[in-house]
């Protein structure tokens, strides 16, 4: 089995380019001063993450003001709406409205993706939103049916993956209304189904996709995501059972990623008692590759605890790989 470390998603922003964000906005630098400051702290994220031993590394995702952003700026068809909460968090995402035919005209994050190919030194992951959650956070004012709708979603979302498949060891697609408590059994089946349809047209190696959910994970909601015909991200520290879940349950296929570290809490973690956690779930689960890494996205906590989760991860997975030896 391939060992992994690396974080789920977004990494928050190092304060120099908090500040050059702010300065580019107020008229202060011009943008090829605040390009400059941005490629220094992308690769301060990436030097980050491998001095403190991932293994599996992104971009961090610095310029994302959320999950949809990139896809409502750049996707033909949608325009930016009014602020809306997150799930369950203190955090707020732009609402895409789509106003016209969903249409794919350029890669979207192909850049960012290359960027970090050339910076890391190591296996690299792209993010992109999913098909469903996509629709689930997004308000729908020209198609009328959610069929027609999904589909242009899926061909659009298809077309990005492709893009990115050269570049990264890994393309992550964020699911996390796949497990909202407050859906139905019969959204979630469709949820799923969604998620197929797009691993079904893409033309990428099954054993490079992940879908990724967060923020919960209940009996239910599971045994739907193991219809999901990719590997999984799942988040075990936002529900108190989740490791139950799992092994009550297992898992058997070619990816597995364990949200073992809490990424919405400053409180430290113990590695060596999140690497016990781990080896016990794995009498349980099997998987060709198994990345250890945050529930969820790195934005809920302040820059300085987000790098002592790194130093937590790495530490984990030298503990996983001595023991396996």
């Amino acid at each position: 089995m391939r060992l992994y470390a690396g974080i789920c998603g977004s990494f928050p922003r190092p304060p120099e380019l908090r500040r050059a964000i702010n300065e580019f906005r107020e008229g202060k630098i011009d943008r090829v001063e605040f390009e400059e400051r941005y490629k220094a702290s992308f690769k301060r994220v990436v030097r980050l993450q491998e001095d403190n031993g991932l293994n599996l590394l992104t971009s961090g995702l610095l310029l994302w003001d959320d999950l949809l952003r990139p896809f409502a700026e750049n996707l033909g068809g949608i325009r930016l709406g009014r602020l809306l909460r997150f799930f369950d968090n203190n955090f707020y995402y732009r609402c895409p409205v789509i106003v016209d035919q969903i249409r794919w005209t350029r890669p979207i994050t192909l850049d960012e993706v290359r960027g970090l190919s050339e910076a890391a030194s190591r296996a690299v992951k792209a993010v992109v939103p999913g098909p469903y959650t996509f629709l689930k956070l997004s308000e729908d004012r020209f198609y009328g049916s959610k069929d027609k709708l999904a589909d242009d979603v899926v061909q659009a979302l298809r077309q990005e993956i492709e893009s990115l498949s050269d570049l990264a060891d890994f393309i992550q697609l964020d699911e996390p209304s796949l497990v909202d408590p407050e859906l139905g059994e019969d959204d979630r089946r469709w949820g799923v189904e969604l998620v197929n349809a797009l691993l079904e047209a893409v033309g990428v190696s099954r054993d490079k996709l992940l879908i990724a959910t967060y923020f919960n994970l209940d009996s239910r909601s599971y045994s739907i995501l193991l219809e999901v015909r990719a590997g999984l991200h799942l988040d075990l520290s936002s529900t108190k059972n989740a490791d139950h879940i799992l092994m009550e349950e297992g898992y058997s296929g070619d990816l597995l990623s364990l949200g073992v570290i809490d990424s919405r809490s400053i409180f430290p973690e113990d590695p060596g008692d999140i690497a016990g956690r781990v080896e016990k779930l794995l009498e349980k689960v099997s998987a060709k590759a198994l990345a250890i890494s945050t529930s969820s996205w790195l934005d809920y906590i302040p820059f300085e605890d987000a790098v002592e989760k790194l130093k937590t991860l790495g530490e984990v997975l030298r503990r996983l790989e001595a023991g396996s030896r």
